[in-house]
């Protein structure tokens, strides 16, 4: 039996060994966990303790609880995100308000941009600026989906001195006056080029989720152009979308 210390809150210390039997997969993904009432009599303490360090790893989406089965392992098969864009800004603004937390992570920015498809995207001439950037979008520390932003560059001269692993883009935006009030979303099935699939952590052959979004400000201008690809292979993604 594990041997508990006496500096640290005791729920701390049954989050940490139980958060390790699932890293370590002595916990498979999709596996009952023991009970509140088990644990606590293995460690010798409340179940109130037990039950505290649970429900902080349902909060991070490493348990699940299944009314009148159990607690569970998060499978793949279990991670089913309920996307609705209603009242919300992005993927990581939807899947927040439904209690799923996620990182971003920036990769890179794309520089000395010449695409007459992306400057087509962003109503723009063709001698106006394009900046871009990429990010990773992370769940309990995993790839969950990669995006690809690009903006016209005139509107946001700023850009590539913003650190996007911190600050939102629409958060961004919305500081240059820009305020997200349309936009025009439409998905594919596709599969990914051998950089990006490293990036994911995922196959060359896997597919994913390809959602293409354009969006505008108050006053109807282009201000943004994004792709961005969800793991198809890790479970069912539900978009509910509502345009005004």
């Amino acid at each position: 039996m594990n041997k508990l210390a006496y500096k640290t809150p005791l729920y701390e210390q049954i989050e940490h060994i139980l958060y390790e039997k699932i890293q370590t997969q002595e916990y498979l993904p999709g596996q009952k966990i023991p009970s509140e009432r088990e644990l606590a009599e293995h460690y010798k303490i409340s179940r109130t303790t037990t039950k505290h360090a649970i429900n902080s790893l349902v909060e991070q989406g490493l348990l699940t609880r299944k009314l009148g089965k159990g607690t569970f392992v998060v499978s793949g098969i279990d991670q089913r995100f309920n996307i609705s864009f209603q009242n919300s800004r992005s993927l990581t603004n939807s899947l927040s308000s439904s209690g799923i937390s996620i990182a971003n992570k920036q990769i890179k920015f794309f520089t000395n941009i010449d695409s007459a498809f992306l400057r087509q995207k962003l109503c723009l001439a063709n001698d106006e600026p394009v900046f871009g950037m990429q990010r990773l979008k992370l769940h309990c520390g995993k790839p969950f989906a990669l995006e690809n932003s690009f903006v016209p560059g005139a509107l946001f001269t700023d850009f590539y001195q913003i650190d996007f692993n911190n600050i939102g883009l629409y958060d961004y935006m919305e500081s240059k006056g820009h305020n997200l009030e349309n936009y025009q979303v439409y998905q594919q099935i596709e599969t990914l080029m051998p950089e990006e699939a490293k990036l994911l952590n995922v196959a060359e052959d896997s597919y994913v989720i390809k959602s293409c979004y354009s969006s505008a400000d108050q006053n109807q201008q282009i201000i943004e152009y994004t792709e961005s690809y969800v793991k198809a292979n890790k479970g069912i993604i539900q978009y509910h979308l509502n345009f005004k």
